[in-house]
Parts: structure tokens; sequence; C-alpha cells
């Protein structure tokens, strides 16, 4: 490359010719590969730096040239033809004045095309102060810097667009909340006026009560699912590890769904293979909600007298310690269009279709149940045809159990997505007579309604209101007078953790042993674990399931 400060480059040159160069190049804000003069009075440009890879106008340093043949020539030759206009004010010595009569400087970013691959480069433009007859023109390759800058914007336009999604998902949002939560709320508004103009007719104030029960559970359920949506999304959401016998899961579920299937009329065909390894290591509550999701949507939207089919079988597994099974969920119902089948997964969404307009649905549950497999390393697939059925099926590794052994399992406590039982049916044919309970709970109404529940038992109930006053009244009576205590979490003064841990540290014998059930809104699996890690024997969420009670309680007190 030739340089001014290589002044024998220059050594037939004059003096003031070598100065005016040096003029030309200092006036170059940037160090660019290749520098030209050139002459306004003759037109004609002479090389003083030129770069092997960038030999813009021609090869040979130092000779004088015509300035506009050699600039229409490089233009015509390299310049993508989407960029030749660019140059069209620098084409001409005249068209150069006027710039310069503007302002100093100017430059153009543009695009050649080299051993078939696109390159960007910069031409500049610039006046020297006081020098009136010539003006330097330079060359350098920008294509690094380009792309960093495409990059850089690219990165800016991806933020831009994910927060004007960000934005239209929280109204979206906002929109379905405010419709879903309404409607639900909406009947049991209304059928408790009703009920309560109709306190003299049995018939009327029972179908009002069932028809509250079943908005209360629907509005219970999207809840639930929002609030699982969104510890998903932050990452709170952690899986347990835990031995479960896999086909007592199944079996679990079938059992779960048989009211809901034979209330339609569908006939369920159950297909298990063989399988080789039953006992397994996992979160088998997930899991269960996984399958409840499905096969609920299966019983939802397949007409009345469909058949449904789950298959159950284990596959060839390539992972040391875990087998692999497929679960594939099969019906016959109303099916899915293309454009539905590649949005199914998004939160919120929901077919566009008459037929499933009145089929209560929060549009979250296939959104929760792709992310809980997701999280179990899993995959899920669905195929599906409008009109005639759908078909998902699930793909999830579980560890399995050392030498086969263990089949105990979970007991379901946790978070307990089908909310309340619709009656009482659950405890009230437990007798607990001659037993007494100490329900501790701060919330009046909450108070009043587990009083009178718990006494359908026969259980003698006393109250403390909060988790101090409920150790005190440990404390004041003597060995073995509670047989049981009920004890909410969340309380002023003392909550139901340090409660628990006050009285499983007290002087009386049977305060280590008397059991201590977390009735409790906390519903989650880690409210859960922090329940049993204070010393608590059991977990009991809000809205009370009745079933799930009257089996902690015949578990603890039989």
């Amino acid at each position: 490359m030739g340089n001014l400060d290589n002044l024998e480059a220059f050594n037939e040159m004059d003096r003031g010719s070598v100065d005016k160069q040096r003029k030309l190049i200092r006036a170059l804000t940037m160090p660019y590969e290749t520098v030209y003069g050139v002459s306004m009075d003759t037109g004609l440009c002479t090389c003083y730096r030129m770069s092997e890879s960038m030999n813009e106008f021609y090869d040979d340093v130092n000779i004088e040239s015509d300035y506009e043949e050699n600039i229409r020539r490089y233009v015509g030759k390299d310049v993508l033809d989407e960029d030749k206009c660019l140059f069209d004010d620098i084409c001409s010595i005249r068209q150069v004045k006027r710039i310069f009569f503007r302002k100093q400087m100017h430059y153009i970013n543009y695009r050649v095309l080299r051993n078939g691959r696109i390159r960007y480069l910069q031409c500049l433009l610039v006046k020297p102060d006081n020098e009136e007859n010539e003006f330097a023109v330079a060359f350098k390759d920008i294509n690094e810097e380009k792309k960093l800058e495409i990059a850089q914007q690219q990165r800016i336009e991806e933020a831009v667009e994910e927060a004007r999604r960000a934005n239209r998902a929280k109204t979206v949002f906002l929109s379905n909340m405010s419709h879903d939560i309404r409607t639900p709320m909406n009947g049991i508004i209304g059928m408790t006026a009703i009920a309560a103009s109709h306190v003299d007719d049995r018939e009327r104030v029972l179908d009002s009560l069932k028809k509250i029960s079943m908005a209360s559970k629907h509005l219970l359920n999207l809840i639930n699912e929002v609030l699982d949506m969104s510890k998903i999304e932050s990452g709170k959401v952690e899986l347990k590890d835990e031995p479960f016998n896999l086909a007592e899961l199944v079996e679990s579920l079938v059992s779960m769904m048989n009211p809901q299937i034979e209330a339609r009329r569908h006939t369920l065909e159950l297909q298990v293979e063989k399988l080789a390894h039953r006992h397994v290591i996992g979160d088998s509550l997930r899991l269960q909600q996984v399958f409840t999701n499905l096969m609920g949507n299966s019983v939802k939207y397949t007409p009345d007298g469909g058949l449904l089919t789950l298959s159950v079988s284990e596959k060839p597994c390539d992972r040391a310690g875990c087998g692999c099974y497929e679960f594939v969920f099969e019906d016959n119902g109303m099916g899915m269009s293309e454009d539905y089948v590649q949005r199914i997964f998004e939160p919120f969404s929901r077919a566009e279709d008459q037929r499933v307009d009145k089929i209560q649905g929060t549009g979250l549950g296939m959104a929760i149940t792709r992310s809980i497999v997701q999280m179990m390393d899993g995959d899920i697939q669905v195929e599906s045809r409008l009109g005639k059925g759908s078909r998902f099926t699930v793909t999830v590794y579980l560890k399995l159990q050392e030498n086969g052994a263990g089949d105990e399992g979970t007991n379901g406590t946790g978070m307990d997505s089908s909310g309340g039982d619709e009656s009482l049916a659950g405890i009230e044919s437990l007798d607990f007579s001659g037993r007494r309970a100490l329900l501790v709970e701060d919330n009046d109404l909450n108070r009043e309604i587990a009083m009178e529940i718990l006494k359908t038992t026969g259980l003698a109930v006393e109250e403390a209101v909060d988790g101090k006053e409920a150790v005190q009244q440990v404390s004041r009576h003597g060995d073995g007078y509670y047989d049981i205590i009920f004890m909410d979490v969340r309380m002023p003064r003392m909550n139901g953790y340090n409660a628990t841990c006050a009285i499983r540290a007290m002087g009386l014998p049977y305060c280590k042993t008397v059991p201590i059930v977390a009735m409790t809104a906390d519903a989650f699996a880690e409210d859960v674990r922090a329940a049993k890690n204070a010393g608590m024997n059991e977990h009991v969420s809000k809205p009370l399931n009745f079933k799930h009670l009257g089996m902690v309680m015949r578990k603890l007190l039989d």
C-alpha cells in the first residue's frame, strides 16, 4: 500500500504537490484503505493510497486519469443495481461542486458483488479547508461494521416486536380474564339472588345451589390454571421426584374421569400393553394433570355417545436408568381445523367454532399441558381432522425404581384442580363422636364453614383465631386433649408453620404425634412440602375437596 509518509514514492513530484497531498489525506477523518486526490479544474484524479483488496478505480498508483470516467466505470461494473442511484450526485465534477457548496464532507454506503458475495463499502468525499480546487475521494470496506449494525437493528426490531406481542397478549389476557371470570361470577351472584327470593321452595333452592357449585368450580379451575401458567412462565414450578406405580396412575385417571364419561354416554377403550417397568420415579401429580386435561378435552369435545381411546405402551429407551412411555388419547369427536391445530398450545387460544362456544374452557389447559410435558423432557404431538376427531400423543421419560421396588406412589396431596365437591357425601358418613379437634383459622367465614363441615362427622370442635392462640390452647390442656388439629397457614401474630413447630417442641408427649393437617389456600406442590417440613402430617387445600378431606380424616383418626 502506498503511503504519503514515504516521500521516496513521490520524489519526482514537486514540494507543493506533496503538501497538497498531505492536506488531502489529513482531511480524512477515518483510516480509509484507498484514497484519491481530484482536481476540480482539470477533472483528473491521482491515487495516493491503494489496498490490494479494494482497487476501486485502477491498479497503477499515482497515474492521473479522468475522475468522471473512472467513477462511472466503477459504478457500472461493481455496484449492485439497487445502489447505483446513490452515486448520481457525485458522478460529475459539477455535481461535486454543488455538494461542497453546502458542506465539506459527503459519504455513501453501498453494496458490491465480489466473488459471488455481497459486501458493504463506503465512499467518502472531503474538501479540505482553504482548498478551493482539490478534493479527496476515499473508499473502505465496512462489511463487518454493517453486519454488526444490521444485527443490532434486528435485535432492536425483535425487542420492539416482542414488546408489541407482549402488549397484545396483555390486552387479550385482560379481555379474556374479564370475560371468563365475570361469566361464572354472574352465575354465582344470580343464583344466590334466586335462591334468596325462593327460600320456601326447596327444589328451587337446591337447583340454585347446584348451579352455584358448578360455577364456583369453573371459577376455581380458571384461577388455578392462571396461577399455574404464571408459575410455569416465571420458571417457579419444580417437578417432584417420587416413586409411583404407572399402572395405578392410569387406573386412578380412569376412575376419576368415569363419572363424566358415563354422563355423556361415551365408551372408553383402555389399551395397556405389557409394561416392562411399572414402578417409576417422577412427578405423578403433574403427569396426572396432563392426562386429566387431555381426557377431559376428549370428553367435552366429543358429542354424546362417542368413542374415547387411551393407549399406554413402553417404548425402547436408550437412556440409562429411564423408561420411555407413550400415552395416546384419541376420540371421534368434533376435531379441529388445520389452522387451529397450529395454535392449540398458545395461551388462551380457543377454536372459532360455534359448536364449542358454549363449552366451558379457559384456553390455558393445553398451554399448561405442553409446558409440563416439556419440563419432563418429553414431547406432545397432535393430529386432528375437523368433524372426525383428534389424537394426542404424549411421550415422557421417567426414572426407573431400583429393582422395580416400591409401588406406593403419592396420595395425591397437592393442588386439587377439581375444586370442592358438590355435596358433603365425602365425609357425612364418617363418625368420630367422642373425638376432639382444634380448628385454627383467622378468617371468620372460613372458620364457620369448616366448623359446620367437621361437626357433621361427630367431632367436638374448638377454635383458635391464629397460631399463637392455638399454641396457648394446646399448652393449657393436658396430654392427649386434642385428637387432631386443622391448621391454617397464613395468619396474623403467628403463622401455621411456626405454630406447628412450637406445638411439636412442647413437653407434652402427645404433641410430637398429634395429627396436624394444613388446611390452607396455599395449594401448590411446594406448599405441600413446606407443610410437611414444618411437621404437619397432611395437606388439604381450599376450597375444600370433601372427598379428600374425608380420606385424610379416616387415615389419621381411624
